[in-house]
C-alpha cells in the first residue's frame, strides 16, 4: 500500500526549513507528499505558539482534516505542541505529539504506532542539542534555507519561545560549510540562514570560536550564490558585523531588526537589551548599504502600554529610516511572563492601534518601492505562468521587492534574472 504524507507549516522560516527536512526524511522512506490533506495516510502540523492566532489556525486546520479525511493519522509537532501537549491530549485531536527534539524522528514513531492509543513524547527540553540534517534539496522552494542556531536565552516577557525551543545551540561550522557546498552545488542561487536567534550563534571548533561574523564569512568563500540573512536582533551587532553586512555585495540588501516598541519603558517590561536611541543608530548605519529594505517587528497593545507610549510608536516607525514594519497585536501567552502584567490594553484600542501602524508600515513599503522604480535588479524566479505566446514570470529581489514581467524567453524556476524595475 502506497505511503502518502501531507505536512502544514505554522510559523517562522526556521519551521519551513525543519518541514522540509522531514518531508526529506519521509520520502527516503518511501512516503509521496501529497498536494491535499484529504489525499494523505499521515497529516502533520509542524506548529507555532508565538501568537494565539497560529494556535486558531492549528486547531481549525486539525478539525478540517478530522472531517475531510477521518482515517488519517495525525500528527503534532513543534513549538505548540512542546508546550501544550496536555491540552491537545484533553482535546483527543491528534494521534501523534511531538516535541522540538524528535521531529527528525516522525518516520520511525509512525512505523511504531497504533491508531488505537496516542503518543505522547514528553521532554526535558534543558537537554537537548541541536539536531543536525543534511538537507540538499528543498520540495517547492526555489530558494535554500540553512537554520544554523536553535534555541534562544533571551526570555523576553512576551514571549515562549526560550521555553518551547530550550536555549541556544548552533550547528558547527564544519556542517554548515558540507550544506553550503551541496546547495552551492545543486545551482541555488540564494541561501537564507536562519535561527531562532541567530544573532547569538556561537561555536568553537579546530581551537576558533566562531560567530556570525565569522561564520557568514566563511560561507561567503562558496561562490555561485547571494546570502540572505533572516532577523537579528538589536544587541547582537558590533561594528565589524554591521561593515560586514553593509559592504558585502552578496549579502542580500534586506535586514529584519526587530524593535518591539518604541517606548524605552515599554522596552524595559519587555525585558528588551537596548533603548530606541541605540536601535535608531544602529539603523541609520546599515542604511548605509545600498539599496537596503530595512523592516522590524513592533507589539501593539502591550499590557500597561498607554496612548502616549504607543503614540512614541507611531512616531518613530513614521519619522525612521525604517522602511516597512509587521505589526503585532499583543496577546497573552500562557507561559509568558507578561500575562503577570497589568492593566491589560482593551481589545478595540489594540485594533485601532494595529490598523494604524499597519497602514503607516504599508505606506512606508510603498515610498520604497517607488524609489526602485527604473533601477535594475536580478530577481530569482519563483513563479511561472503562460499566457497566450508568453511567459509570466513571479519572484523576489535581493532587497526583497516581490516582482512580476512578462517574456517571451524561457527560464525556469530557481533562475536569476535582469529586470527592471516598474
Amino acid at each position: 500500500m502506497k505511503k502518502t504524507a501531507y505536512i502544514y507549516t505554522l510559523g517562522c522560516k526556521l519551521n519551513i526549513y525543519e518541514s522540509e527536512v522531514v518531508k526529506d526524511i519521509l520520502v527516503k522512506d518511501g512516503y509521496e507528499i501529497a498536494i491535499k490533506p484529504a489525499d494523505a495516510g499521515v497529516v502533520i502540523v509542524n506548529s507555532c505558539t508565538v501568537t494565539s492566532n497560529a494556535d486558531s489556525k492549528l486547531y481549525k486546520f486539525l478539525k478540517k482534516v478530522s472531517v475531510s479525511n477521518p482515517n488519517a493519522t495525525k500528527v503534532v509537532m513543534g513549538c505548540y505542541s512542546q508546550l501544550e501537549s496536555e491540552k491537545l491530549k484533553k482535546e483527543n485531536i491528534a494521534d501523534i505529539i511531538l516535541g522540538v527534539d524528535n521531529k527528525y524522528q516522525v518516520n520511525n514513531i509512525l512505523k511504531d504506532h497504533q491508531k488505537e492509543s496516542n503518543y505522547i513524547h514528553e521532554l526535558d527540553i534543558s537537554k537537548v542539542g541541536f539536531e543536525d540534517y543534511h538537507l540538499t534539496k528543498y520540495k517547492n522552494h526555489t530558494r535554500a534555507f540553512l537554520k544554523i542556531q536553535d534555541g534562544c536565552d533571551n526570555f523576553c516577557t512576551y514571549c515562549t519561545i526560550s521555553k518551547a525551543r530550550g536555549r541556544s545551540r548552533s550547528k558547527s561550522p564544519s556542517s554548515i560549510m558540507k550544506d553550503i557546498e551541496n546547495l552551492a552545488k545543486n545551482g541555488y542561487k540564494e541561501i537564507i540562514l536562519s535561527g531562532i536567534d541567530l544573532g547569538s550563534y556561537k561555536y568553537e571548533e579546530s581551537e576558533k570560536l566562531f560567530l556570525l561574523k565569522d561564520i557568514i564569512k566563511e560561507i561567503l568563500t562558496v561562490e555561485g550564490f547571494r546570502l540572505r540573512i533572516s532577523s537579528v536582533e538589536p544587541w547582537c551587532f558590533d561594528d565589524e558585523l554591521i561593515d560586514l553586512f553593509v559592504k558585502d555585495d552578496r549579502i542580500c540588501p534586506h535586514f529584519h531588526i526587530p524593535l518591539q516598541s518604541a517606548s524605552d519603558n515599554i522596552l524595559k517590561k519587555m525585558n528588551r537589551k537596548y533603548n530606541v536611541e541605540i536601535f535608531d543608530t544602529l539603523i541609520r548605519k546599515l542604511k548605509k548599504k545600498k539599496d537596503v529594505i530595512i523592516s522590524t517587528d513592533i507589539i501593539v497593545g502591550f499590557p500597561t502600554e498607554t496612548e502616549d507610549e504607543y503614540e512614541q510608536s507611531k512616531r518613530y516607525l513614521n519619522d525612521s529610516l525604517l522602511d516597512t514594519a509587521h505589526i503585532f497585536s499583543y496577546s497573552d501567552r500562557p507561559h509568558a511572563a507578561s500575562r503577570n502584567l497589568f492593566p491589560k490594553i482593551l481589545k478595540k484600542d489594540i485594533n485601532r492601534r494595529s490598523k494604524e501602524l499597519r497602514n503607516i508600515a504599508e505606506e512606508k513599503y510603498n515610498q520604497f518601492y517607488k524609489k526602485n522604480i527604473e533601477n535594475d535588479k536580478k530577481i530569482i524566479i519563483e513563479k511561472i505562468k503562460k499566457t497566450d505566446d508568453k511567459y509570466l514570470y513571479s519572484g523576489i529581489t535581493d532587497n526583497y521587492l516581490q516582482l512580476s514581467f512578462t517574456s517571451t524567453d524561457k527560464y525556469k524556476k530557481g533562475d536569476l534574472v535582469n529586470i527592471r524595475v516598474k
